[in-house]
This record gives C-alpha cells, structure tokens and sequence, in this order.
C-alpha cells in the first residue's frame, strides 16, 4: 500500500483552491474545437419550449455520443474473456462496457459526495456521468479477440516492419521515426480508444465528435506517449506508464485534452492521471475480475460453490446485518454473490481514492484503488488466478485465440502491404479497392471543389498519396482494429479463398 501523502488542508490548500482545481479537472472544453466553453444567456422561452428544453449536460452528451457509436455497437461481437462463444449467457465487450458504466456511476456519484463533505464544490452526479462515460468507452479501441488481438497486431509489426534504419527481409522501413514503429510494434487498444474518439469518429473535422476534456482525461489511463523522454524505461513504480494512451498522429490532440484540465506534466508529453481515472480503472478491475468468475461459473468452468466462496471472501468479517441462509438454487446465490461483492468493492474503492484524492490532484499517486488495501487486493488476486486458469486458458478459449492470431496476422499481410507501397500490383490495387475511402480521409485533405476521381481506384490512389507510410499504416490498423470477431474470421477466409462469398 502507498504511503499517505498529507492531505491539502494539512499543507494549507483551501477548499475554495481545491474547487478551482476541480473546476478545471471537468472542464467542458470540447477537444478540437480551439473555442472555450461559454455559458450562453438562457432564451426566452414559451411554457411548453421551457419544458422540451434540452437539459443535458456536455458530459450527458458526451455519454449519449458513444452509445450511439458504430464503434461502440461493435462490441458486441469483440471478445471479453470467450471468443466466439456460443452461448447467450457469455459478456461481450459491449456487455462488459455497459456494467461497468453502470459501476463507474455509481463510483463517481460516492466520490462526489466525498468531495463536496470536504467543501470541495463539484456536482456528485457530473462525476458520475464522467466515470461513467469514460467506462464506455474504455474498451472502445479493442482489436477483435481482445488482448490476443494486440498481441497478434504487435508480433506482426515485430516480425513485418522494421525500425527506422534498419531491414526485414530485404524491405525498408516504412517509419521516419523510431516512435512511429514503436507506436504499432507495442500497439495498444487505450491508444486506438483515444483515436477512435479524436479522430475516427466525424473525420471530416479536427476532434471528430470533440468529446469534452474531462471525459478524454478520465479514460485516460496511460497518459503519455509510446516513447517515453530520451528513450528511458518506463518507471515501473507507476502505472500511469505502465502502457501508452495515444499514437504519435494523435498528440496535438492529446496534448490538446491533457493541458485543458491540467493534468501535471512531469515531462514533456507525460502526464499524471486524471484522478477520475482511478475510479474508471477501479469499475474496470471490478467487473472484469468479479464478472468474469461469473462467467466462468455459468459456463461450468468453474464450481458455482468455489466461485461463491470466493466472491464472499470479498466481504468484511463480521458482516454487518442479519446473515440471511443461502437459496437453494445455486445460480441465485450466485447472482447474489457477485451483486454483495460488486457493493462491497465500489464502497472499498471510494474510501481509498477519498483518503488518497489529494495526492491524486497533485500527481502523485500511483495506486491502483483496487490494490491499494490488502483486504481487497488479496481476494481479488484470489478470483483473477482461478479465472486464468480455468477460464482464460481453458483449451477452448487458447484455440480460438490462436487462430484469432493468425486471422488479425494474414490480414494485416495483405492490407499492410498493399497500401505501403507506392508501386501497387494487381493483387494489391484489389485489395485497396476493399478498403473503405472514407478510412483515409483526415480534416486537412477535404477538398475545396466538387471536382471528383473519375474512379474509385483513382480516389484511393489519390487518397494513399497523400499519407505518409505510417499515417497508411495506422489506417489499416483502425479498419482491423475495428473489426468484430466474426467478421474478421469471415473476411480472412473469403480473402484467403478458404470460403467464397455467397
């Protein structure tokens, strides 16, 4: 457990200070936009205008944004912990995301009630709506067949693609920058969250759908780039470095979000968290560890008893109240397990990021709220080593995955290197005729003149042009990354010729 680190009013910090600094930690200001955030003059209204008024905040739509998403519609045939699977029951991504908002509410609506018991004048249920927009999205940015889909990105790009200067197989690379390479050979799905949201949403303009800071600051769980300054190791101690949260064509962007609700930048490009982070990674770590041991449960991985003892172990001794008997159906007991536990670590988390919210302001705590307590972190630990072994490595699961490796690997095969090159054949112009025009459209290329290509091979060509190998690049990993599990297996079986189209 970290030290504690004294707290403001210990150093002298007023609460009227600490307000100003959350004023700006939610700040409203809409990445992209380079225009701040102004309260216009109410209209005047008629009675029945005044009633259908709309009364959202910028964070509710900001949440409303990502549920109406393509992208967020995806998940729900992205792996969460069982590929493929057969069975109604089983989380998706999608799934996944929605329980987890609802978790992330519930953490940042305690939280604000927290702060404003300590005179720090914040909204509870803004918080809430912060956290649990920013758990939306958190998995937005997944590769199909989840983290074996990073892996199979990366393993491509390490055995693929050399670093600048150097060669594989008699190719060039393709990278002017070594933080170019790094940003796919390590590629990372918090990164093509951040994208995702800044970029690939309404690319027409600069921010895409310009999400609000605040919530761009609270998904952001690895502030910093895939380089880190002079080429250092990444400091192990904190996990703000512990992966990175934006590729290099991301960075005015990220840059852009960080500053506007200051974030401490220990160097250049290196942030602290948001402290909102902690409770986004906290309903994460909750649900997909609590969540997932059900799952297992259901699908008989694991014994329902085992998996209830476990979750129970969650629960403080003595437990408070009247000790009810179990019901007799084992499922029920097991729902009621999971609900106990899931109270149980949203009050546990909420304490700590309280006790702790201080050091979190000023950049230095660096504490998973769900390691941060041994009475926590222990049965935790405890549910998260039986699911890998059962659950994550059962053979169905390691079979899928594999061949989810090589399906993401033979795609990008033909993708990648057919818009590398600037010299295309005929395999490789098919192929880019595949691909989605719009997937190569940035904000500084939209033409001025209704003057079109007189081909759709021609537009794409034209379109290729105009990006550096690496900006090429990072496009086919946005329309691989994009991908459903299901569709990436039926696209690398008609292109690979294993299946016609129908």
């Amino acid at each position: 457990m970290s030290p504690r680190v004294p707290s403001h009013s210990e150093a002298g910090v007023s609460s009227s200070s600490r307000t100003e600094r959350w004023r700006r930690l939610l700040s409203g200001y809409r990445v992209g936009s380079e225009k701040k955030p102004v309260e216009e003059p109410a209209p005047v209204l008629s009675d029945m205008d005044a009633l259908l008024q709309d009364e959202r905040t910028d964070y509710d739509r900001d949440y409303d944004r990502i549920v109406f998403s393509a992208e967020f519609r995806c998940l729900h045939d992205k792996t969460q912990v069982f590929p493929l699977s057969t069975s109604d029951y089983t989380r998706t991504r999608l799934t996944h995301s929605i329980e987890a908002s609802c978790v992330g509410r519930s953490l940042g609506n305690l939280a604000g009630r927290g702060l404003r018991a300590r005179d720090v004048m914040v909204n509870p249920s803004h918080l809430g709506t912060i956290v649990a927009a920013a758990c939306l999205a958190h998995d937005i940015g997944n590769p199909p067949f989840g983290h074996s889909g990073e892996a199979a990105i990366q393993h491509w790009v390490s055995q693929r693609l050399a670093r600048p200067g150097a060669e594989v197989d008699g190719r060039k690379s393709p990278f002017e920058k070594v933080e170019q390479w790094q940003d796919l050979e390590d590629f990372e799905g918090n990164a093509q969250g951040f994208r995702i949201l800044n970029r690939l949403q309404s690319r027409e303009r600069r921010g895409g759908l310009r999400y609000t800071a605040a919530t761009l600051g609270a998904m952001s769980k690895y502030p910093r780039a895939s380089v880190l300054p002079g080429g250092r190791e990444r400091d192990k101690a904190r996990v703000s470095e512990k992966k990175f949260g934006y590729f290099q064509d991301d960075e005015a962007l990220a840059l852009e979000a960080y500053r506007a609700v200051g974030l401490v930048e220990r160097e250049t490009g290196v942030f602290s968290r948001h402290p909102l982070a902690f409770l986004v990674e906290a309903a994460d770590d909750i649900c997909y560890a609590v969540i997932d041991l059900e799952d297992s449960a259901k699908l008989g991985l694991i014994p329902i008893k085992d998996a209830c003892e476990l979750l129970d172990a969650v629960l403080p001794r003595p437990v408070k109240g009247p000790v009810r008997p179990p019901p007799s159906h084992p499922e029920t007991r097991l729902a009621q397990a999971r609900a106990r536990a899931i109270g149980e670590l949203i009050q546990a988390s909420v304490k700590v990021f309280l006790e702790n919210v201080e050091a979190m302001e000023d950049g230095k705590w660096e504490t998973p709220l769900a390691s941060a307590r041994d009475d926590v972190a222990k049965p935790l630990k405890a549910i998260r080593n039986l699911t890998r072994r059962y659950g994550y490595e059962s053979e169905r699961v390691l079979q899928i995955e594999s061949a989810g490796f090589k399906t993401l690997g033979g795609l990008l095969d033909m993708f990648a290197m057919a818009v590398v090159t600037d010299t295309p054949n005929r395999e490789e112009k098919k192929l880019r005729q595949l691909l989605p025009l719009d997937l190569f459209q940035r904000p500084e290329h939209i033409r001025d003149t209704a003057e079109e290509p007189a081909s759709r091979d021609e537009a794409i060509t034209e379109a290729v042009a105009r990006l550096s190998k690496y900006q090429r690049l990072l496009c086919v990993t946005d329309y691989i990354s994009g991908m459903t599990d299901g569709f990436a297996v039926e696209l690398f079986q008609r292109l690979s010729g294993i299946k016609l189209p129908t």
